[in-house]
């Protein structure tokens, strides 16, 4: 009878001790947490939803190629998503490209560094939507209180009118809670090239 009590509580501490612990990894936003037309943010899902969006002290900038303002059919281009605010210690974001006259996906994302991007699809709501977003890794600093994530986009092969790049980013206090976060957004409109 004692063998099994030991056995039960050795089983059992470890699983104890996972529950008290706080959530405290993240492995990416959750689809739909760009901002883009019918989305929300991670300030108004339930997660970091106790700061308005955009009201800390963190900036928030994304760069497409050498800072284009118009796409040219079926090219690729490297994005790079930057957030930085001095002494914070964890970052997250998520990108998509959708089409202005109908809000569906625009051309195509793909990963450059593994380890800290990936791609996810809306699979629930928006089924058409591809996003980039972090892994844990890419939660960590690309450099003190810079986060920083590079992707590749390539422009649908045809002209398909404007196309907008909406971004969603976090800067977490790293306390081990989503609560004190900061969320900002931007967009970027691009025009085809008509040259």
């Amino acid at each position: 009878m004692n063998k099994k009590i030991i056995y039960l509580a050795i089983v059992m501490l470890p699983i104890l001790i996972m529950a008290r612990m706080p959530e405290q990894l993240s492995f990416g936003a959750p689809v739909s947490s760009s901002g883009a037309p019918g989305e929300v943010t991670c300030a108004n899902s339930g997660c970091h939803d106790d700061s308005p969006i955009n009201k800390g002290n963190a900036l928030l900038q994304a760069e497409i190629g050498n800072n284009i303002t118009k796409y040219i059919p079926g090219k690729t281009y490297p994005i790079t998503v930057r957030i930085s605010e001095s002494g914070i210690k964890r970052f997250g974001f998520q990108i998509v490209a959708l089409k202005n006259n109908d809000n569906m996906n625009a051309g195509d994302m793909s990963i450059v560094d593994g380890l800290r991007t990936q791609v996810i699809t809306n699979d629930i709501a928006v089924k058409d939507r591809k996003y980039v977003t972090y892994t844990y890794q890419g939660t960590e600093p690309f450099a003190p209180g810079v986060g920083e994530w590079t992707m590749n986009w390539t422009a649908p092969d045809k002209n398909v009118g404007p196309i907008t790049l909406y971004i969603a980013s976090v800067s977490a206090n790293n306390d081990n809670t989503d609560k004190g976060d900061h969320v900002y957004t931007t967009s970027m409109t691009l025009s085809p090239d008509d040259a």
